[in-house]
């Protein structure tokens, strides 16, 4: 069981989250037999969708730049905090992660927007 999270990161730019997901992948590729975990916290009253969209560009950022096989990460959306929070933590695969890791409140995300349609855009097209 992980005791604390191998990274946690707010709102940061694609070029400083690549950094982080790069010493992610590098414990990934010495730790074969861990599973990362990428776990990303919504922002209440943020875009609807924001959190799985940067959970899918960090899973396929770590499976085809880095080469980290895709059944040893696993991605999921936990909730709803202040700010979008993301998490990658390292465990072994009998590991069962509860759900809501690092999520501490309640709330909705707020509406899609043609900003937010504009956000979900870019972060889609996000490329290494």
């Amino acid at each position: 069981m992980p005791d604390s999270p191998f990274d946690q990161y707010g709102t940061i730019s694609w070029e400083d989250e690549r950094a982080r997901l790069d010493n992610f992948a590098i414990q990934l590729q010495h730790w074969k037999n861990l599973i990362g975990y990428i776990l990303v916290v919504e922002a209440v009253g943020g875009c609807p969708g924001e959190a799985q969209a940067r959970a899918i560009r960090t899973k396929r950022f770590l499976v085809e730049h880095r080469n980290i096989p895709n059944n040893r990460l696993i991605w999921r959306v936990e909730g709803y905090h202040e700010q979008q929070i993301t998490t990658l933590l390292l465990a072994s695969p009998e590991y069962i992660l509860s759900y809501g890791y690092g999520s501490t409140t309640s709330g909705k995300a707020g509406p899609l927007n043609k900003s937010c349609k504009l956000k979900l855009a870019r972060i889609k097209k996000s490329r290494w």
